[in-house]
């Protein structure tokens, strides 16, 4: 059976997260003596699994872009699809493991020379890539595509960064390599990450857009609008063996 609800801020706060003493979900404002829940992170169906159950009053972090409505399916439904599911799986994973090991013993004299072989490849290729360096530079810009000054670059795992100038551009200190990650953080919207890959070039110039999707917004949650669908003779059918 389907949820139909809207998640919204009712009253904005203007407190700094970043101000607040860590909690296991989220952060403790001082000012309102509760907790806010970082739900930033949280992809649909987790926001979706979080909301679907009554909830009392309380305080989220949200991006602009999780403010909007949600369709769930209720518990009974899914758990019950998800055991047919597995069923399937395990009858497919059978006849798939009898395919396997007939597979396995056709190739087995050929196994340690294509082992041997793929190793040697992995290695000079891991070779390769260590030895590239990469100097970023990049343009941080907003929604309208106009610079944004004061941007902060770092390190991901580090301290090490700098902030964009006046034009939004910025270059990082020192060389990196492949895999590392620039965090970009500004003030009211969410982080944006770059994840340095290979390059022909030495120098790697990148953009980075913090749009309106990215705004992060804080306060009392509001949960509205939800009704359920009316419930189909197989929904129906189902229901009579709860």
């Amino acid at each position: 059976m389907k949820n139909l609800f809207r998640i919204s801020v009712k009253e904005l706060c203007l407190e700094k997260f970043e101000n607040f003493a860590i909690t296991p979900t989220g952060g403790f404002c001082n000012s309102c003596e509760k907790e806010v829940i970082d739900f930033i992170s949280l992809s649909e169906e987790k926001l979706i699994q979080h909301f679907n159950k009554p909830k009392n009053t309380i305080c989220g972090r949200f991006k602009k872009s999780q403010l909007t409505s949600y369709q769930s399916t209720s518990p009974m439904s899914a758990n019950f699809i998800s055991k047919s599911i597995g069923i399937m799986s395990f009858s497919l994973s059978a006849l798939c493991t009898i395919s396997n090991i007939q597979a396995q013993e056709a190739v087995a004299l050929h196994s340690p020379l294509r082992t041997e072989i793929e190793s040697i490849h992995r290695y000079e290729k891991a070779n390769d890539v260590i030895d590239e360096k990469y100097t970023i530079t990049g343009t941080v810009i907003d929604e309208e595509d106009l610079p944004l000054a004061g941007v902060n670059v770092v390190l991901k795992g580090t301290t090490e960064g700098l902030q964009t100038d006046f034009e939004g551009k910025f270059e990082f200190p020192r060389a990196l390599e492949v895999d590392d990650t620039l965090v970009f953080s500004y003030i009211g919207y969410g982080k944006k990450e770059y994840t340095v890959t290979a390059s022909e070039s030495e120098t790697i110039d990148i953009t980075i857009r913090f749009d309106l999707s990215d705004i992060e917004l804080m306060g009392e949650v509001l949960v509205e609008g939800a009704y359920k669908t009316k419930r189909n003779i197989f929904q129906k059918f189902i229901a009579l063996f709860k």
